[in-house]
C-alpha cells in the first residue's frame, strides 16, 4: 500500500467508455491505525492521482474505489470518502461506503502536522528543528527506490516536518493537480506553491547533496 503511491493498483474499462479504478489496500486495521497521519496522507494521495487518471483517460467517466483487506477505521473512511472514492469490499466489485467528494486541504494540513510532531515523539528529539536534521541526515546515508516500501513514508515524513517549520510564515498544506504526490504548501503573502515533497524525494533517493530541507 505505501509503496504505491506512484502507481495505479487496477483499472476496469466499463462499456460507456469509463472506467472503475481500485486503490487496493491490504493491511489489517492495526497496520492501519499504528500511524493514521501517513495512512490518511497516501490514501488520499492515491485517490487524488487515480481522479487525475480517470480525467485525463477516461474524461472523468467512471468512479474510484479503495478496496481494503480489512473495514477502514472511522478517520481513514472519512478520508477517503471525502476524497472522493468508495469504499467497497476487498474484491471491489460491492460499495459499502459511498463517496461524499468535499475538500480535502484541511485534512491533508492537520495529517501534515500531525506526522511531524508524531515524527519528533518517536525520534525523542526536543523540537522540530533538530528532528529534522536528524531525520534528513539519516535518510541521506541509505538511499532508496521507489518501489521501496519505506520510501514514500520518508518522503511524507521529511515534508511533514518541512512544512511544519513554515507554520511561522503561515504555511498551510493544500491539494494541488500534480502527480504522484498532490500536495503542496500555500503562504498568505504570495501566490506561489512550495514543494517541500521534490526535495524530500531527492534526498530520499541520493540525487541531492547540496539542497536541505533543514533550514
Amino acid at each position: 500500500m505505501w509503496s504505491r503511491v506512484h502507481k495505479i493498483d487496477r483499472i476496469r474499462p466499463q462499456p460507456n467508455g469509463g472506467a472503475i479504478i481500485l486503490i487496493e489496500d491490504e493491511r489489517g486495521i492495526p497496520l492501519m491505525s499504528r500511524v493514521p497521519a501517513m495512512s490518511t496522507l497516501i490514501a488520499i494521495a492515491r485517490i487524488l492521482d487515480a481522479k487525475q487518471v480517470l480525467d485525463s483517460k477516461y474524461g472523468g467517466k467512471g468512479e474510484i474505489r479503495y478496496a481494503p483487506a480489512a473495514p477502514p477505521p472511522s478517520f481513514l473512511s472519512e478520508a477517503i470518502a471525502r476524497a472522493g472514492a468508495h469504499v467497497s469490499d476487498r474484491t471491489g466489485d460491492t460499495i459499502v461506503q459511498p463517496a461524499q467528494p468535499q475538500g480535502v486541504s484541511a485534512i491533508v494540513d492537520v495529517a501534515f502536522s500531525d506526522l511531524a510532531h508524531w515524527m519528533r515523539g518517536n525520534i525523542g528529539v526536543s523540537d522540530l528543528a533538530s528532528t529534522l536534521k536528524h531525520v534528513e541526515a539519516d535518510r541521506r546515508k541509505a538511499p532508496m527506490t521507489q518501489d521501496n516500501p519505506q520510501y514514500w513514508p520518508a518522503v511524507f515524513e521529511l515534508a511533514a516536518l518541512a512544512g511544519e517549520m513554515s507554520r511561522a510564515r503561515g504555511g498551510q498544506w493544500v491539494e494541488i493537480r500534480e502527480m504522484p504526490v498532490p500536495f503542496a504548501l500555500k503562504f498568505p503573502d504570495t501566490a506561489a506553491l512550495a514543494h517541500p515533497t521534490v526535495l524530500a524525494q531527492k534526498i530520499v533517493e541520493g540525487t541531492d547533496t547540496e539542497g536541505t530541507l533543514a533550514t
